[in-house]
Parts: structure tokens; sequence; C-alpha cells
């Protein structure tokens, strides 16, 4: 063989040129074998840092539907409901604001590095923990306001009947972006969920206008500023 000359009469050391002819010997007996393997390995992108999620859509979102709901009219009896709006307004505030605040302190956890069931567990427990404490500040605000617990509960239970459908995707949904194998980092299991929840988030002001409009003028006579 031509290059095993060429090695021997170059000027490398013996030991230099003893390697070179056993890698060069090596590859060409097995190098259709070599090649299969370095085929078979599975380069995984590196881990992004979770942070740089700060900046996804979901935010943007949030936002967007606040301010869309806030503008939502209701009437009751043919006339305009001041009551009804103003009710639905505070309650897209607190629910976005809060939402807002805990998807953005979510990413701030050391996410990278912890094992996907681990992650699995604390995504669902975030959804949950935000889902009450947002519950929590509406029924705090509107029992402020002089509408009663009865009805504060009333309200509250009829949104999540029409939202129903919608948690439970979220949850099924994360169930399966955790099982799938093309999410191979805890980079891009955050983000498709994130993506998911933006698109629940987008059904919102439906959500809100079906549950007011089935309340009537339940609320019109009450003095709620």
């Amino acid at each position: 063989m031509e290059w095993i000359s060429n090695i021997i009469n170059s000027k490398l050391s013996p030991i230099m040129i003893f390697i070179l002819i056993l890698l060069g010997l090596l590859l060409y007996y097995f190098h259709k074998p070599i090649i299969e393997l370095l085929k078979g390995i599975k380069f995984r992108d590196k881990n992004k840092d979770v942070k740089l999620l700060k900046s996804h859509d979901i935010f943007n979102t949030l936002e967007r539907v606040k301010q869309e709901v806030m503008f939502i009219k209701f009437y009751s009896h043919g006339k305009y409901d001041k009551n009804k709006s103003k009710m639905c307004s505070d309650f897209v505030k607190y629910k976005c604001e809060v939402c807002f605040d805990r998807f953005n302190k979510f990413l701030d956890n050391n996410l990278e590095n912890i094992n996907s069931a681990e992650l699995k567990q604390m995504m669902l427990a975030e959804l949950w923990s935000m889902h009450a404490e947002y519950v929590g500040q509406i029924k705090t605000h509107w029992i402020d306001k002089g509408i009663t617990k009865e009805d504060v509960d009333y309200v509250v239970d009829l949104f999540e009947t029409f939202r129903h459908s919608v948690i439970m995707s979220f949850q099924y949904r994360t169930d399966s972006i955790f099982s799938c194998e093309h999410y191979d980092t805890n980079f891009k299991k955050i983000l498709a969920c994130y993506d998911c929840f933006a698109f629940g988030i987008d059904l919102l002001p439906k959500d809100l206008q079906d549950t007011f409009e089935t309340i009537n003028g339940k609320f019109a006579d009450i003095p709620y500023k």
C-alpha cells in the first residue's frame, strides 16, 4: 500500500508513524461498520438556556387577550350592563397578570439539568398553582365589591364549566409532549408546552364571553365600581 510507504518515509517520529499506520489499517478493513456506527449516533442539540423563553409569544398573547376582553361590552335585557362588563374585565385582569408573572418566574428555576419526570411534575404543579392563585384573587376582589360568596362561586363554577375542555387539553398535551422523543431537551419540552398554553389563552375571550352572557342581568343592580 503506497500510503504506508509514504508514512514510513515521512519525517514523523516512530510513534506517530505507528499510530497513523494502525489507524489507517483500521479504517481500511473496518470502514463499513465504522460508517454505520457513526450514522447511528444521534447528535442532540445543546440544551439551550430556558430563560430565552422569557421572550416567548405567550407573554404577548396574555397581554393582547387581556386588552381584548377588557373592551368587550355586555348587555342585559337590551341595555348595556356595566357591572357585568366590569366583572369580566376584572376577571381577565387577574387571570392574565397572575399567569404572566407565574410563567415568567417559572423560567427562573434551574430547569436545564433536571430529569424529564421532575420537569413534567413541576410544569403541571405550576398550572394548578397559578389557577388557584388567580381564582383566589378574583373571589376576594368580587366579595370586597359586595357580591355574595354564593354568587361569586356561581360565576367561577360557570367559567370552569366553559373552560373545562381547554384545561383538560393542557393536561393531555403536556403528557403527550413529555412522552414524545422528538422533544429531547428540557428547552424543547418547555417551548412546546408554552406554545400549547398560548393557544389555550387565545380561547379565553370566548370562554369569558360565554360565561358572562349566561349570567344575564344577575348583577345589573348592585353598586359595583
